[in-house]
């Protein structure tokens, strides 16, 4: 395997992130360890019904939901699509690999991009990197 297979295939977002799914970026915080976080079924997520109307296949993207400070976040995996600075887009993944809909991210610069525990500049990522996103409930149930 060579040394850019094994980056993407270990390649993760993993944060705390305040990314909408198909919006944006609100803002980032500190790093944290998702399986230390209390676990929550996807099917308990609750999406506001004007979300639903504009992002149906929302839940699809669900892959597992973690309790951070209060607040509920979905894990949601995605894959670079786009990579043009100012801008980042992420094709929304269901579990299956199927696109369910590109994420246009408009502050990229505030994603806090891990890689092997390392902080890189999300414009490092690679077209058609793996990447894995946690999506605060706030940014869908409102």
């Amino acid at each position: 395997m060579s040394n850019n297979q094994m980056r993407i295939s270990i390649q993760t977002l993993i944060a705390a992130l305040a990314v909408s799914l198909f919006g944006g970026v609100t803002s980032a915080a500190e790093s944290v360890n998702p399986e230390a976080l209390p676990r929550v079924e996807c099917s308990s997520l609750r999406f506001s019904d004007d979300f639903l109307k504009k992002y149906p296949k929302a839940p699809a993207a669900c892959r597992e939901a973690r309790i951070y400070k209060g607040e509920t976040y979905m894990k949601v995996q995605a894959t670079v699509y786009v990579k043009k600075e100012p801008m980042l887009s992420l094709d929304i993944m269901d579990a299956y690999g199927n696109t369910l809909g590109t994420a246009l991210v408009k502050q990229p610069k505030s994603l806090l991009v891990l890689v092997d525990g390392k902080a890189i500049d999300v414009f490092d990522l690679h077209r058609n990197e793996k990447v894995t996103v946690w999506v605060p409930e706030s940014i869908f149930s409102a």
